[in-house]
């Protein structure tokens, strides 16, 4: 029996609303689901797991590792390895969301093994695909594409076609980072398939993002900026922060590559406050390399060191050392010439 028309949870399943708009992917929905529960409701193991996936959805990444883990320890003390595999793998990602790569890449490896061990295909492909992105960030890109090939082929055999989006997406940036952009553009052209097959904004816009940044370095920034204008629009419809101040970034490389430097500063600069806000330091770093290129572009030397070198702190404080020197050896070449 539903109590009104208002979305107010059920008696017998206090969290349904609450899980149903996570399941759906409506994320400050479901946060303001579990803010009309019960306080004992809130604190239960799969309270604390909602809250955490709705959280780290909404950027809050402190507060959703905060809940992870005390809904991991309270499914650990149920016995319930189940939940506390999904628990680990939430946790993990906020780890990861924060900067903490060591023990984000800890935490997947143990959600991976029980899942392992529970022959959960779902749980085993976003193991292997946040392991995909601990390895990226560390300029790993062998082992993080082979990581994504699990992820994708585990999702395809499942299927689940968000998380098959997303690992091609994960694909095509790895791709992109290491200059092979045809096989950047077919994976992302792959995401973007799949994303609208399923209907999903936020991954749609994502992939649109993708595809936008390999295509503007290909030199189509015509189909690039119209792409990623979409992506960005599709963000804000979503609450997708992130989506957001990456495609803001994307747009201000296309301005950077076409000449158009005060409107790709402007941009860069929208997309910089978005991220620091959030205090993510892998999108920090990349918006701030991003802005030291502009500079170095605009003969705004010690601008472009500058930013190079905060880039490096971000990199640094993730556990990205190879990216970390190479942000730094790019400061120290421009102060030399």
């Amino acid at each position: 029996m539903t109590i009104t028309q208002t979305g107010s949870p059920h008696l017998n399943d206090p969290l349904r609303d609450a899980r149903r708009a996570v399941k759906a992917g409506r994320f400050r929905e479901a946060s303001q689901a579990l803010e009309r529960v019960s306080p004992e409701t809130r604190a239960s193991a799969e309270g604390q797991l909602l809250a955490a996936m709705a959280g780290w959805r909404l950027g809050e990444f402190a507060r959703s590792r905060a809940a992870a883990l005390q809904a991991r320890d309270r499914f650990r003390a149920l016995g319930d390895v189940d939940g506390e595999m999904r628990a680990e793998n939430v946790a993990a990602a906020g780890a990861f969301a924060l900067g903490e790569l060591r023990e984000a890449e800890q935490g997947f490896s143990r959600a991976l093994r029980m899942a392992t061990e529970l022959s959960d295909d779902m749980m085993t492909g976003h193991c292997a695909n946040n392991l995909g992105n601990v390895a990226y960030y560390l300029a790993q890109h062998t082992t993080a594409l082979s990581l994504y090939r699990l992820a994708t082929s585990t999702f395809e055999k499942i299927p689940s076609w968000p998380g098959l989006a997303m690992g091609w997406i994960n694909t095509a940036n790895v791709w992109r980072d290491r200059g092979d952009l045809a096989a950047s553009r077919e994976a992302a052209d792959r995401a973007l398939e799949i994303a609208q097959r399923d209907a999903n904004d936020r991954l749609i816009g994502a992939s649109l993002s993708a595809r936008g940044e390999t295509l503007a370095y290909e030199g189509d920034r015509l189909l690039a900026r119209a792409q990623v204008q979409r992506a960005l629009e599709l963000a804000r419809a979503e609450g997708d922060d992130l989506g957001e101040a990456d495609a803001l970034r994307i747009l201000a490389v296309i301005g950077r590559l076409e000449g158009a430097f005060p409107l790709a500063e402007e941009l860069g600069r929208q997309g910089l406050a978005i991220v620091e806000r959030l205090q993510n330091p892998w999108f920090v770093a990349e918006a701030r390399r991003d802005m030291g290129e502009l500079y170095r572009l605009m003969h705004r030397t010690e601008d472009a060191a500058g930013e190079f070198l905060v880039a490096s702190e971000a990199l640094d404080a993730l556990g990205s050392t190879t990216r970390a020197s190479d942000m730094r050896a790019r400061a120290d070449s421009l102060r030399r010439a």
